[in-house]
């Protein structure tokens, strides 16, 4: 039995990265069955004048609410939480430019000042792991009592092994080619790999990113848009999926890979080791010889590969889109009943 309808208005600005607008169609698609009604909006203007909360999905890089959702008289707020990374990493770390690890504290400040003045008007904030949770405890203000766990998920529909389908002797990397993905370690570690061995590398960037590292022995880039089916053969067939990010809120391709059977190579920090659990290789970001000591595990140790494989297959089952959306009716619901905000001063 469903509970009495929800009217949710989404923000969804028109400066909301891609990964944020998957993450929020896949979890809508869900809501409308369990009893939600979404009315997207786009700025103060389509603001929804009926609706029981308003939910911000595009928190990310520490980036409190806009202005125009916090003032009184509106329905309560929900904002979705992706991460803190230019707050929490280093200037250079996370722009990788001198002007970057110059402005960095600066930045930093700001987003904090900003969280300050926004805090008040949120009524719950969605942390997509438990990492993130424990950051935005520290960086938003917000008690942690407000603020609540909800996984992102992985269409298995699509993410999913192919029979018959062996390794194809390369290692395969996708991101956004910021420099918190780490690239540049990656690259060398595989550079010192190919002088004994044959592995590819396989890596799907932005053209802008892609460009420093075409014409590398051994390294083959891709560009361009890719339709999600595309994306999963290059996982099935990949020896190993390497992501040893400096900082990730979750990281959706390391159980997109699993999903695939695609072992996986990531961190031991952030979000990473939380959502690869015991089912992925994690090794320190920022150590090159433990990169590459974990791509020639692959490469010498086949036979204990058909086992990782199945560890992550276990581990992809832990997350769906569908347990996602749930998560997230509950904290919408929670929230409805704060009712309209008001002007306590």
């Amino acid at each position: 039995m469903v509970d009495t309808k929800l009217y949710v208005g989404v923000y969804q600005g028109p400066d909301i990265p891609q990964s944020f607008r998957v993450y929020a169609e896949n979890v809508q698609r869900y809501l409308p069955g369990q009893g939600v009604s979404v009315i997207p909006f786009i700025d103060k203007r389509s603001l929804p004048k009926s609706v029981d909360v308003l939910w911000d999905i595009r928190s990310g890089g520490g980036n409190p609410p806009p202005h125009f959702l916090l003032g009184n008289h509106l329905p309560p707020l929900v904002v979705t939480v992706h991460g803190f990374a230019p707050v929490a990493l280093n200037g250079w770390e996370y722009f990788r430019t001198l002007k970057g690890l110059i402005m960095s504290e600066r930045y930093a400040n700001r987003k904090r000042a900003l969280w300050e003045d926004a805090h008040t008007a949120v009524a719950g904030i969605i942390a997509v792991s438990a990492f993130v949770k424990e950051e935005a405890v520290q960086f938003t203000n917000v008690s942690a009592e407000k603020i609540y766990v909800c996984h992102h998920g992985v269409d298995k529909e699509v993410f999913t092994t192919q029979p018959g389908v062996e390794p194809e002797g390369y290692f395969f990397h996708i991101s956004n080619g910021e420099p918190r993905k780490n690239i540049h370690r990656i690259v060398r570690a595989f550079r010192r790999l190919r002088r004994n061995h044959n592995a590819q590398l396989v890596l799907k960037l932005p053209e802008h990113s892609a460009r420093q590292y075409e014409g590398i022995d051994g390294v083959r880039v891709i560009t361009g848009f890719l339709k999600a089916d595309e994306l999963a053969d290059l996982y099935c067939r990949a020896l190993a999926f390497i992501f040893p990010s400096l900082y990730e809120g979750f990281g959706i391709p390391i159980i997109e890979a699993m999903a695939c059977g695609c072992p996986v190579i990531t961190s031991d920090t952030s979000a990473c080791p939380e959502v690869a659990g015991e089912a992925g290789l994690t090794v320190d970001p920022r150590d090159e010889n433990a990169l590459l000591e974990a791509m020639l595990a692959f490469c010498h140790d086949m036979k204990n590969r058909p086992e990782r494989v199945a560890s992550g297959l276990r581990r992809g089952e832990d997350f769906s889109w569908s347990k996602s959306a749930q998560c997230h009716v509950g904290v919408l619901r929670k929230t409805a009943q704060i009712g309209c905000r008001i002007d306590e001063s």
